[in-house]
């Protein structure tokens, strides 16, 4: 009994040993990689695994058979070490498999449909249409042979956009990015989506626009298209988009050095209504009209990303509450001059909202804009229609070619360049703008044209037949406080000022100024008037430094009384 009971141990010792040596062999071949969670600055990592539950067949295909007659059976590990030429066929991996590629192997000329595949090893394919699902949480770029150039995109028959397409539908959730490539028209994505440069980790990621990362990895137009639509009317399909580390190269030639207004219409990144750009850190936008669109999307954060050589760099309309922290804004149109057709008065903002501008926040929720770079724009930042609340704060505008920071509200319902069209719906019936412009630097040199820091303007206006606006309830709530102004230049003009104003019957708003340095400042006057304007435009004053022979109540051109410095002590805050 006690001999049955011994053999019985040793049998069960054995069995366990032999468990254990079969999982470690058949896990011996599984690559696991950290990829990391970006979602507030954590490092949350998960792995990527290949979808192995029990042991895999193996299977080295020989050079001399065909790749798709080896490749017959399920949950086979299949290593590659040798070029397939597919001729034209279309193959279906047998499911839950892994290609396994060796150094010397590739697939090339025909159609892989993935059916819950695994790629590991040296993966390489050149020529070759995907479908179906891949169960790699993470991909490269370069597995899949996409054009590397110019000539190369524009001669094949197989476009990057097609190739970039097929891979958001069968891949898991981020694309590796290792190259700069060529795209000859635009991506539609539909799925939820991380681009990741292959140089990029979080510590890139810092808290002003000093930072030293330069993206170098990403995708660049060669016919003057748009990168990426995050919808697609076609399927009624919206996607999301996550970007680190990124470079979206359009035609910056083409706004350069413009003194007037390019025509045709691209974006680097466009989310309509549904779409997603949450996470956009460590980027680079350069040479659209708009580097991102965002009408009526989803935006969270900009971080340490420059928008440089556009007509206008972030155009966010109906966008949701959203931060944009440590950016560059610069050199969008910055010698462009006031069209002849325009005048400086209530009708110029017309052309002045597409013109030239960093940033536009026109109709969003609360904007929290910190740490910033504004430099060299035609307009530096632009606010309009009921963005509730908008921080400015810390941040650095610099040599604007108009203004640095144009806040108004002027509801139009339309735009005259053909990609909006918001038809007869009233949107934004009554427009409420609270802006918070706050410890702030604003610099002058030689090169700056602008001849205000902040053109204030409202109007009542049609928003389409039939459709008016209560006069009364159109508001602009302004509170400047704690700014400098830096100004180098020998001379300005004689209408110089620190705010301009542009009133057409409101009656309500006002302007908090308080504790701000203005004495280097060149301005001839606290506030200029422009032509045709009524109603009143209220400033509470208190505590600014002033260069010489200019007052807080000193002002330009103000015949009607629209302007009306309040003491601190009658300023009444505007009822909602």
């Amino acid at each position: 009994m006690k001999s049955i009971k011994s053999w019985m141990k040793v049998l069960k010792t054995a069995l366990i040993i032999l468990a254990v040596v079969s999982i470690v062999s058949c896990k011996a071949n599984i690559e696991t990689v950290e990829v990391i969670d970006y979602e507030d600055s954590e490092n949350v990592g998960y792995n990527d695994r290949a979808p192995i539950e029990k042991c895999l067949g193996y299977k080295n295909i020989p050079e001399n058979q065909s790749f798709k007659s080896a490749v017959t059976s399920a949950k086979y590990i299949y290593y590659i070490d040798y070029e397939f030429d597919l001729g034209g066929q279309s193959v279906k991996i047998p499911e839950g498999s892994i290609l396994s590629f060796g150094k010397d192997g590739s697939i090339k000329n025909g159609k892989i449909e993935f059916n819950n595949t695994y790629l590991d090893g040296n993966v390489s394919f050149s020529n070759v249409g995907f479908s179906g699902n891949l169960l790699n949480k993470y991909v490269t770029l370069s597995w899949f042979g996409p054009n590397k150039t110019a000539a190369e995109e524009k001669s094949n028959k197989r476009k990057n956009a097609d190739l970039i397409s097929e891979l958001f539908s069968v891949m898991g959730d981020t694309l590796i990015v290792d190259l700069f490539c060529p795209m000859s028209s635009y991506v539609y994505v539909e799925t939820n989506i991380n681009m990741r440069a292959i140089d990029w980790d979080e510590t890139k990621c810092t808290k002003d626009y000093n930072y030293t990362y330069e993206p170098q990895y990403g995708f660049y137009t060669v016919e003057d298209n748009s990168l990426f639509i995050l919808n697609n009317t076609d399927t009624k399909k919206s996607g999301s988009m996550n970007l680190f580390g990124i470079y979206l190269k359009g035609n910056p030639d083409k706004f350069k050095n413009a003194t007037t207004l390019p025509s045709g219409v691209t974006w680097g990144v466009f989310l309509p209504w549904g779409g997603s750009l949450a996470a956009v850190y460590n980027c680079k936008f350069e040479g659209f009209t708009q580097g991102v669109r965002a009408l009526g999307g989803y935006l969270e954060k900009f971080q340490n990303t420059t928008f440089t050589n556009c007509k206008v760099g972030v155009y966010a309309l109906y966008a949701s509450d959203f931060d944009v922290f440590g950016c560059k804004f610069t050199n969008c149109m910055p010698n462009l001059s006031v069209p002849d057709q325009m005048t400086i008065d209530e009708t110029a903002v017309d052309s002045l909202r597409c013109a030239g501008t960093g940033f536009i926040s026109e109709g969003c929720g609360m904007l929290n804009f910190a740490n910033n770079l504004l430099e060299n724009n035609f307009v530096n930042f632009m606010i309009n229609e009921a963005s509730i609340i908008v921080n400015i704060t810390d941040c650095t505008f610099k040599n604007p070619g108009f203004c640095d920071i144009y806040v108004y509200n002027d509801y139009q319902g339309y735009s005259t360049e053909g990609y909006l069209s918001l038809g007869l719906g009233d949107l934004q019936k009554f427009c409420i703008d609270n802006v918070v412009i706050h410890n702030n630097t604003f610099t002058r040199t030689a090169k700056a044209k602008g001849e205000s820091v902040v053109f204030l303007r409202n109007r009542d206006r049609a928003l389409q037949s039939g459709k008016t606006v209560t006069t009364d309830k159109r508001v602009t709530n302004l509170v400047f406080s704690n700014n400098k102004v830096t100004d180098n230049r020998s001379g300005t003009s004689n209408k110089e000022a620190i705010f301009m104003i542009s009133n057409v019957n409101e009656t309500k708003s006002q302007i908090v100024c308080t504790g701000n340095n203005f004495t280097s400042s060149k301005a001839k006057y606290f506030a200029s008037l422009v032509s045709n304007s009524s109603g009143q435009y209220a400033f509470k004053n208190s505590s600014n430094s002033m260069p010489s022979g200019v007052s807080e109540t000193s002002k330009y051109n103000d015949d009607s009384s629209v302007i009306v410095f309040l003491p601190s002590d009658k300023a009444n805050p505007v009822k909602r």
